[in-house]
This record gives structure tokens, sequence and C-alpha cells, in this order.
């Protein structure tokens, strides 16, 4: 009896799946023959009906057409804007099935993309209210109007009156950033011709605090009323304690400022986290969801297990988040940031705590570690928080060179941290243990802490 292989879908062709799992990235998984199907907007148990249009070697993608028999995991999404707006992904999932598919995703990928099964991954660390928890929202003005950008499209927005995501009073602070713009007849940022002035409406909020930082950024310095608009928010929002303006002429919204003035209060806010003080400004990183950071602060403390003597290195170390928080229980603590600005902020935060044992320094952490390591000696404990990106197999390298007894890896990327994680047992340290954390609820994003061990 011979056994005829099943043909290979192709582009074009229309599929009738069940979905098992979701995958990073957001979309479902689903097999048509063994072929693995990628589907947007479906929910694990769902059958559905979608037509492919990719193919590659070993799967496909897939857009969804029908939901023929819809997973009892669906909920109806409580924004009015889920869908069109690039925001969310998964609020058409129960809070728990969410929860679940993360820790999922986080030991798929340390399996099989790090060769790592036997590491000990605790239950994620799920919120207990996921809904209003982000401390900062950027809003893009556009022709179209002021919102978030449309999901899969850099140079559309969708118009947003409210955000599910940020509190309700900076609902109100998004609603006074338009109707400035309307009474200013300033024309609106124009990405695909790079045109118009008005480009970003940016919210910062202090949770522990209650302090507010409303931002607005252009095109160019010459901004007509800038008074007025200071005027009208901290009159609508008397949390506000800064109003700041900021230049970005470049391409991108992502380019660096060429200038922030204040325009009312101060050029800052002061948030409370773990016990320490930050002061905040607009370029400043900080964790977007304060109350799962507390959370986060303090497994990255267990991991580290300090009694008092130790040498700490903290890459990629921001405003000095981990660094001040192990600062309390360390000898010394040295923390290493590409952003002089970071740096420069880690410092006062420093002083603001009365920690004198942490020292700040700005550049690669690839020449910055070695240098360290050679003047304070091995450290004891290394902390590394690296971008989405990932730190890579040079950056990896080093760290398994500086030869710290334990290593806690902070990542916002399984996907990324599990082949740097396979660089660092290739160099002779165990992977102990993982501990995942949802900082980032309705999307697929999920954040983790993991202990290597030098063996």
């Amino acid at each position: 009896m011979v056994t005829v292989a099943a043909a290979r879908p192709r582009r074009g062709d229309e599929l009738t799946l069940t979905i098992d799992r979701l995958a990073y990235g957001g979309r479902g998984v689903g097999r048509h023959n063994g072929f693995v199907v990628f589907v947007p907007d479906t929910a694990p148990g769902d059958r559905v009906r979608a037509r492919l249009w990719r193919v590659k070697p070993g799967y496909g993608e897939a857009d969804l057409l029908a939901v023929e028999s819809p997973s009892r995991l669906r909920t109806a999404a409580a924004c009015p804007h889920f869908g069109p707006c690039g925001g969310c992904v998964w609020q058409h999932l129960t809070y728990d099935a969410q929860a679940s598919a993360k820790e999922a995703i986080v030991r798929e990928s340390l399996a099989h993309l790090g060769g790592l099964r036997d590491v000990e991954i605790e239950p994620i660390r799920r919120m207990a209210a996921p809904w209003y928890y982000r401390n900062k929202m950027e809003f893009s003005f556009h022709p179209d109007g002021l919102g978030l950008h449309r999901r899969g499209a850099f140079d559309k927005i969708v118009p947003i009156e409210t955000c599910l995501l940020e509190s309700p009073r900076a609902n109100i602070i998004l609603a006074e950033f338009e109707a400035f713009a309307r009474a200013s007849g300033l024309s609106s940022y124009d990405p695909r011709n790079h045109s118009g002035m008005l480009r970003q409406a940016v919210i910062r909020e202090a949770k522990g605090t209650g302090q507010v930082m409303a931002a607005l950024v252009t095109a160019a310095p010459a901004v007509p009323r800038l008074g007025a608009l200071g005027d009208r928010l901290t009159a609508a929002v008397p949390e506000i304690v800064s109003v700041v303006h900021a230049v970005n002429p470049g391409p991108s919204d992502g380019a660096p400022f060429t200038g922030i003035t204040i325009v009312a209060g101060q050029p800052y806010i002061h948030e409370v986290l773990a016990g320490l003080t930050f002061r905040i400004g607009l370029e400043t990183f900080f964790q977007t969801n304060t109350a799962q950071a507390e959370y986060l602060v303090g497994a990255v403390e267990a991991y580290a297990g300090l009694r008092g003597g130790e040498i700490v290195v903290d890459l990629y170390c921001g405003v000095g988040t981990f660094a001040l928080a192990l600062a309390r229980r360390a000898a010394r603590v040295y923390g290493i940031e590409l952003v002089p600005a970071a740096v420069d902020a880690a410092r006062e935060n420093a002083a603001l705590n009365g920690l004198g044992n942490a020292e700040f320094a700005a550049g690669d952490v690839r020449r910055l570690l070695p240098e360290i390591a050679a003047r304070a000696g091995r450290p004891d404990v290394l902390i590394l928080d690296p971008p989405r990106s990932g730190a890579g197999a040079r950056v990896m390298r080093k760290v398994a060179a500086a030869g710290a007894a334990r290593v806690i890896y902070v990542s916002c990327n399984p996907t990324t941290l599990a082949p740097d994680l396979r660089e660092l047992t290739a160099a002779g340290y165990a992977v102990r243990r993982a501990q995942p954390f949802d900082l980032f609820p309705h999307t697929y994003h999920v954040e983790c802490v993991v202990l290597a061990e030098r063996m």
C-alpha cells in the first residue's frame, strides 16, 4: 500500500481550521493536514475559515474570513475601538485565556528556541484588575484626527475618544489636546508626506503619587498659544504638575527630540516604586505598568538573594529601577546604560533616595562591562534588561566572561530571551527558574525574569 502525501495548500486557498494555541505576535495557530497556519483574531478552540495569503516551506499565513464555531475562550471586546486600533490584539479573549497563553508562550520559547526543557517556570503573575494600567500613552495627531496607529499601518490612525488602558483622567487630557488642536488651527503631521505641525500628545501618570505630565510634541519650535494649552490642561486636571513642549523635526516619531521646554509647572513628575522615589521626565524610560512593576522588582530582589556584601552590575539599567532597589542590600552597584540622559536620571534618583553606593556610566555594555569587572572584581550578581530585540550573542559572551555567580535576565520578548539564554548555558551557566509577568494585558507581550547560576 502506497501512502500519498497531502498536497501543501497554495496561496489563495480557503481552509477550514481548528485553532489549537496562540503564538507570540498574537495570532492563532491551526493546522491543515499537518501544515501550520497562522490566523489573526482567533482563539484556541475556534473553528474558522481562512484564506492563505502567504505560503512558506514550514508555515502559512492567512486572513480570517469567518468564525464558524466560536471558542468558549472568546469574549466581547470592551473597547469600541478594538479591531482597527493597533493598541490591543487580544481583547476578544477572556483575561484568563490571555494569561494562560502568555505563560505557554514563555514555556514553548524556552524549550524550543533555547533548548531549556527542565527550567522551573512559575505560574504567570496576573493582574488583579487588567484595565487602566498604563502610566504612559502616546497619541498621534493626523489629518484624520488624534488617536492611535491603525493596526498594521504606520501612516494611518484610529481617532480615539476613550482608551481603556489609561486612566479616566488621562482620557480627559486627551480630549483637551484635541480641543486645543481644533481651536489653534494648526496642521496635524501627515507621515505620508512629512508635513504638518502637531505630532504627538504624550500623557504620563505617576500611579504612586498621582502626579501627571502632559506633553505636546510638534515638528517645529514656534507654536502659538502654548500658554493657553497649559492653562486649560491644569484647569481640567489639577493633578497635572508638568506641561512640556518637545520638538521632533525628524521623519519618525521615534527620532530624538531637539528641544524640550516647560510650558507650565516642572519638567518632571515623581513616582514611587518598591519604596523608592523616581524622578521621571518626558524622555525617561520607566515600566509602563507600575502595579506589576512592584512584583517585577520583588522577583529580581528575591533572585538576587543579597546579604549585604555583594557587588552587583546592572546592564541596560535605565533610570536605575533595579540597581537602586538592590543598592539597599548590596555593598556596591554599577549600572551601565547607553542613553546619557537615562544615566543622568539614575544618578539623580540615587541622590534622591540617599543611596551613595550606586555608580552609573553611559556607554556600550560590551566595552564598559569588562572595564568594571577589571576594576571592581568579579560581580556576585549581574542583571540585564535589554531592549525587545534582546542582548545578542556578543553581549551574552561578555556577560559569561564577567563570571557572576548569579545572572538575572529581565526580558519583554521570550523569542529573543531564549537564544540569549542558550548562549549563557553554552558558557557554563544553568538556568534555574523563570517567572512570567503580565505587564501588558490585552496584548501578546509578556515580561519574564530568569535566574541563571554559574556551575
